[in-house]
């Protein structure tokens, strides 16, 4: 005799996994019996995103607030490599580095600059021209950027920590906080936050 397996997440207060994804109704049907977390590997999720691991432990990401190093002037970027120095010397404990990039629709931008463009396609003044000129070079410049995936993509940082119970994880996060002196930004993912990020880290369509 076959029995429904129940979710291990059933409180009142739990934040719903169908919310955070935004599944339909076939796809609820689909997932009625196992939640995406236990799916993944994780027994639970907590509202503040606090992971509990399959051997007990538990487990938190961290976004790094600067995610791209690259469009930084030279002495913004060499003050957030000292800082992870410093990250590194303060924080002893073990920690996960995760870096996800994501390819950016610029359609909606492509259509805007287009609907601008319309409305002034044949212009007279001074003032229209320039505007007409400007709105194509906008148009020319989100077309080509979005053709540029190596230069248009959205590249997000994390640092995962670990904790053997909830006050050591809840520990480790303030020390971690601390010792990135502020220039990081680290800031720990809510529940909605974590469930994508791991959603992503174990989709094989995502880099």
């Amino acid at each position: 005799m076959r029995t429904k397996r129940k979710s291990r997440n059933t409180g009142r207060n739990s934040p719903s996994l169908f919310k955070a994804f935004g599944l339909d109704k076939g796809s609820r049907q689909d997932a009625r019996d196992q939640s995406i977390i236990e799916y993944l590997g994780y027994s639970n999720c907590s509202a503040d995103g606090i992971i509990d691991l399959v051997d007990g432990t538990k487990g938190r990401y961290l976004r790094v607030d600067s995610t791209d190093l690259y469009s930084l002037d030279d002495e913004t970027r060499s003050k957030f490599l000292d800082s992870f120095t410093a990250f590194n010397r303060v924080y002893s404990n073990d920690y996960k580095i995760v870096v996800m990039s994501t390819r950016i629709d610029t359609s909606e931008q492509q259509q805007y600059f287009r609907h601008l463009k319309n409305g002034i396609r044949s212009p007279r003044t001074r003032y229209e021209k320039m505007r007409l000129r400007l709105v194509n070079e906008m148009l020319l410049q989100a077309v080509m950027l979005s053709r540029n995936t190596k230069d248009y993509s959205d590249v997000q940082f994390y640092i995962m920590i670990f904790g053997e119970d909830l006050h050591d994880i809840r520990v480790n996060t303030r020390t971690a906080q601390f010792a990135d002196q502020g220039l990081m930004g680290l800031r720990p993912l809510n529940y909605k936050e974590t469930v994508k990020v791991l959603f992503r880290e174990n989709n094989l369509n995502s880099k």
